[in-house]
């Protein structure tokens, strides 16, 4: 079963900067759905933590961004939001490390996981700051 995500129009906040580093975040998602799906060997496996750290760094660089945007247009939410970020940073790198131990194998669990969090963030939480822009 892939987890695999297509960019849509819908997913915009309306900030180029901001929907190019979504659509990186997806890039990278999509590739490391794309590794889990040759199997569970030792190679695949290793490419695919390294896939996942790679993924935790980008998500990390882009939250910062995203939330220093945040505070420059004066979103009365940043406070709320930025927690959002540092709970899944938090479980991210918690995961990353566990997989990299080998405590925990990458499946289409956590994939499925991934692809809910970062859609329902973009759909509903981001969407929220677009709106704010909008009204003022």
């Amino acid at each position: 079963m892939t987890n695999q995500i297509t960019w849509d129009d819908s997913y915009s906040v309306n900030n180029a900067e901001i929907d190019a580093q979504h659509q990186k975040w997806i890039e990278i998602h999509n590739k490391l759905d794309y590794i889990l799906l040759k199997g569970n060997n030792a190679e695949v496996s290793k490419a695919a933590a390294d896939t996942l750290q790679a993924m935790q760094e980008y998500v990390n660089s882009h939250f910062r961004a995203e939330e220093q945007y945040m505070k420059e247009i004066n979103y009365p939410d940043l406070v709320v939001h930025k927690r959002l970020h540092t709970d899944f940073d938090d479980y991210l790198y918690s995961y990353q490390r566990k997989v990299r131990s080998g405590e925990l194998v990458l499946n289409s669990e956590l994939m499925s996981i991934l692809k809910e969090w970062l859609l329902n963030h973009i759909l509903h939480e981001d969407q929220k700051y677009r709106a704010f822009l909008m009204q003022n």
